[in-house]
């Protein structure tokens, strides 16, 4: 993998690794791998291939693309050939399938034979068929061969668009029973494999380890962010806004970081500027060659079909703009509620909207400041004069830089309090439970008497008091055992205790806070909380 890859990347490519031994030695555990688009996955895989070099492990790799039947057994049947071809011939990763096939016969002559008869059955027999000719093959090749095989699947839930009848079923009983196949499935559509997984393969769910593919946090961030430019000095509050403003995005830190890197090349500057990161960001999302505005773009072209096709994209403009619950997009699109729930839950299935509580958000954050700073600012600008919209989104990247520079600067608990003053009686889902978020009409800082390292937060509204111990740390018993002697002094029944740390929940406190029903909150909950209400992240 290259210099740049952040640590987690590496544990989880290790892993991977890992399990191939162990199928090498016996040991048979399949995986799946999910994960947003762009965040590694496809990289990790090829990676792992690169690695596989036991002449007795066959690799076959096969990216799936919707309603392409035959290229998915083609692509098979390629990658299982070339594989065994290679570790005994010289031979191109161009060969042509047929000469592969011939190549093959004097080894494998049986399965070369089964191979041609699914080859010339493409255009007449039926796909249900094939799925299992094929299936059929690999296992006759592995039987003839005496090799062993590690099918990897990319974006595998495109499998059931593949004009194929119980299609699930049909894979189920080759992983279950062929013990002399190792698989490996990834998908880029977190929901739609979660779903699969579950359901679909809900029998074989025990046998498959699943790895997620997180965004990178703070220092990993920072770590790709700096050895990309390593011959640049970037100040800290800069590498900061990066990782809020990618919400530690792997591709976009890269493109980002790579982008400065040209413009401050370009002038032959040693240091990066505030002036720089502007002009990097108008070049990748205000212009129209940009690479994020042409990638952002395409997406929005997949909404624009059928009936009605821009009001899919007006909401989203809504909501990026930060009307992001029910309330104020019927206020602002003039449209039932049933109707504007009818698009957000088709957003929704198409992975571009999550929901928490009474929000709504778009996924991609920066597709959202996109959406809001450069496809809004053209749609709806009064002059068609580009020149004047590019000032515009430069001011706008400014006052985002400076919005989050100053709130950098403000201590975490003064951050937290101005966040519990947002509250306006929403919910929001906690950990599969209910948590209304209160419209204080009392909101103060107290003093937690057994703790010197935590801030205390007291609110109160008509019904609810709520207790916060705020910490920069991580959360240790006695701060959970300070919250509660503070507590005690109100009335124990109405009030909502949560403990904030910004570090490592201590198991004791951890158990601790469990049994008196305190809500343990880390820097991704209150991060979470500050996306909702449109305010810059915390970065620690």
């Amino acid at each position: 993998m290259e210099r740049t890859t952040p640590l987690a990347r590496k544990e989880i490519q290790a892993s991977l690794y890992k399990r191939v031994l162990d199928f090498a030695q016996g040991y048979r555990q399949n995986v799946a791998v999910i994960g947003e688009e762009l965040m590694g996955k496809t990289t990790l895989l090829k990676d792992l291939l690169r690695q596989m070099n036991d002449p007795d492990v066959i690799p076959v790799y096969v990216e799936v693309v919707p309603y392409e039947f035959a290229l998915f057994v083609k692509r098979t049947l390629n990658s299982l050939l070339y594989h065994y071809l290679k570790h005994s011939q010289l031979i191109s990763s161009r060969e042509n399938l047929d000469l592969m096939v011939e190549r093959a016969r004097p080894r494998i002559p049986q399965s070369a034979q089964r191979i041609t008869e699914i080859l010339a059955g493409l255009d007449r027999e039926k796909e249900d068929h094939l799925f299992k000719e094929l299936f059929g093959a690999l296992d006759l090749f592995l039987h003839e061969s005496r090799k062993k095989c590690v099918l990897i699947i990319d974006e595998f839930h495109h499998l059931q668009k593949l004009n194929t009848k119980n299609i699930w079923e049909e894979l189920s009983k080759k992983v279950m029973f062929q013990k002399n196949c190792h698989v490996i499935l990834a998908s880029s559509s977190k929901n739609e494999a979660r779903g699969i997984l579950t359901n679909e393969l809900s029998l074989l769910f025990g046998n498959f380890e699943t790895i997620e593919l997180n965004m990178l946090n703070a220092p990993e961030s920072a770590t790709l962010i700096t050895s990309r430019l390593d011959h640049l000095e970037v100040p800290a509050p800069i590498i900061d806004f990066f990782i809020h403003f990618t919400g530690g995005h792997p591709f976009y830190l890269k493109i980002i970081a790579d982008e400065l890197g040209f413009v401050c090349r370009a002038q032959g500057k040693s240091a990066c500027e505030r002036e720089d990161v502007i002009e990097a960001l108008e070049r990748l999302m205000f212009y129209d060659w940009g690479l994020f505005n042409l990638k952002f773009a395409t997406h929005l072209s997949l909404l624009t079909t059928g009936r009605n096709r821009n009001e899919l994209i007006y909401l989203l403009d809504a909501i990026a703009t930060g009307k992001n619950r029910m309330k104020d997009l019927a206020g602002y699109l003039r449209r039932p509620k049933k109707e504007i729930t009818q698009k957000i839950n088709r957003l929704i299935e198409l992975e571009m909207l999550t929901k928490n509580g009474s929000f709504y958000l778009i996924k991609d954050r920066l597709m959202s400041f996109w959406l809001r700073f450069v496809h809004a600012e053209k749609l709806y600008s009064l002059t068609p004069d580009h020149r004047e919209q590019a000032q515009h989104f430069r001011t706008h990247c400014v006052a985002e830089l400076d919005r989050f520079i100053e709130s950098s600067r403000k201590d975490v608990a003064h951050r937290v309090l101005d966040l519990f003053n947002r509250f306006e009686n929403d919910e929001i889902l906690w950990e599969r439970k209910k948590v209304q978020l209160c419209a204080f009409k009392e909101l103060r800082f107290v003093r937690l008497e057994e703790s010197d390292a935590c801030v205390g937060i007291f609110g109160k509204s008509d019904d609810v008091q709520w207790l916060a111990a705020v910490k920069n740390g991580g959360i240790e018993e006695r701060d959970v055992n300070a919250l509660l002697k503070e507590a005690a002094k109100l009335c124990p029944k109405t009030v909502q205790k949560i403990c904030i740390g910004f570090g490592q929940v201590e198991r004791n406190a951890k158990l601790l806070a469990k049994e008196f029903r305190v809500l343990t909150w880390d820097i991704a909950h209150v991060n979470n909380l500050l996306d909702l209400f449109g305010q810059p992240r915390i970065i620690a």
